[in-house]
């Protein structure tokens, strides 16, 4: 593009969501039950035990969403080990942080840097400026969300928005809240939505003020037959839970293997869904639903106000002593 970043920033920072790889999730579950849904087997007591939830960031909150972008605030997994004078477990703790690593050099705010840094490339990983640094002292975690969105390709100029999420068990349904049990115990654990854990880095920022954030960036490699029909690139997801511990545990795995952990998964679900997830803005539930849904939705609501405006249509005629077929007109609503 030729225009000026200056002058059409809030067009910039729209196009390159939808243009880059892993711009949009989804993350609707309360903080209670993440943490159960993010719940580990002790190989020991052979139950299980859900990660606690911790926040050090001031002023800024995790607020489940049907439609999450960079720099709004994402629950994640980190070792507690990070946290030596404030938590007591050196197991994985929940930490809400700012999705789009703020570099540490950054003077200003936290939105001015200029920098995409939501995602990093596994393939430049280790050299990066930015990124090499918190991976070298195991600031390595996994982003939680429901799922995540992309946009296909592969159509010329139209861009199709896709979700993308963990297979299901029989009967739940992500995109129906109605179908999740939601329900834990220390002898079954989480029976609920299956979230995505994807893998990532984390860094801490200070503010002018001397205030403290932490904010992180997801990783990302190529695809694999199950997504490159979509786009080339796809995130680092961490399918197994053992695989997850070890990435997040810096003290026992080495650099080395937790990136050889970092493999292209093969078993993902997706569907359609309305281009009205194009704008970040945009938080409507109707976001993560099925295209068709969304559509018969929509259709649902006009003849909802069709039949709405028939009855009003039809009082009033009464009032005015005319019967109220010579008012009313054929209205064909087609159902998709």
């Amino acid at each position: 593009m030729l225009c000026s970043r200056r002058r059409y920033g809030r067009y910039f920072n729209y196009f390159e969501d939808i243009d880059s790889m892993c711009g949009r999730a989804a993350c609707t579950l309360d903080p209670d039950n993440i943490c159960k849904a993010c719940s580990f087997k002790d190989p020991n007591t052979k139950k299980y035990y859900a990660p606690q939830w911790i926040n050090f960031n001031d002023n800024w909150n995790y607020k489940p969403s049907h439609n999450l972008a960079p720099t709004d605030v994402f629950p994640v997994l980190v070792s507690g080990k990070h946290f030596p004078n404030s938590v007591s477990t050196n197991e994985a703790v929940i930490h809400p942080m700012i999705w789009g690593m703020i570099p540490p050099w950054h003077k200003g705010s936290i939105n001015d840097h200029k920098l995409t840094t939501h995602n990093c490339r596994l393939e430049h990983i280790t050299e990066s400026r930015l990124y090499s640094e918190p991976l070298r002292h195991g600031s390595r975690c996994a982003m939680i969300c429901d799922g995540f969105y992309e946009w296909q390709t592969t159509r010329g100029s139209r861009r199709q928005p896709y979700f993308i999420f963990a297979p299901q068990d029989s009967g739940v349904k992500i995109e129906d809240e109605s179908t999740w049990e939601n329900s834990w115990s220390e002898e079954k654990g989480w029976h609920g939505p299956k979230l995505l854990k994807i893998a990532g880095l984390f860094n801490t920022w200070k503010s002018a003020e001397g205030k403290t954030l932490y904010s992180f960036t997801i990783i990302t490699m190529e695809s694999n037959e199950s997504l490159s029909w979509c786009h080339h690139r796809m995130p680092a997801i961490l399918d197994k839970e053992e695989d997850v511990a070890n990435w997040l545990d810096f003290g026992k795995v080495t650099l080395k293997s937790a990136l050889n952990l970092l493999q292209p998964v093969k078993c993902l679900s997706w569907y359609l869904v309305d281009t009205l997830v194009n704008n970040s803005r945009n938080k409507d539930p109707l976001c993560n639903k099925p295209l068709t849904t969304v559509k018969k939705s929509a259709s649902s609501n006009l003849l909802t106000s069709w039949l709405k405006r028939k009855e009003e249509n039809k009082e009033r005629s009464q009032e005015d002593g005319v019967t109220s077929s010579k008012l009313m007109k054929v209205v064909n609503i087609e159902n998709e």
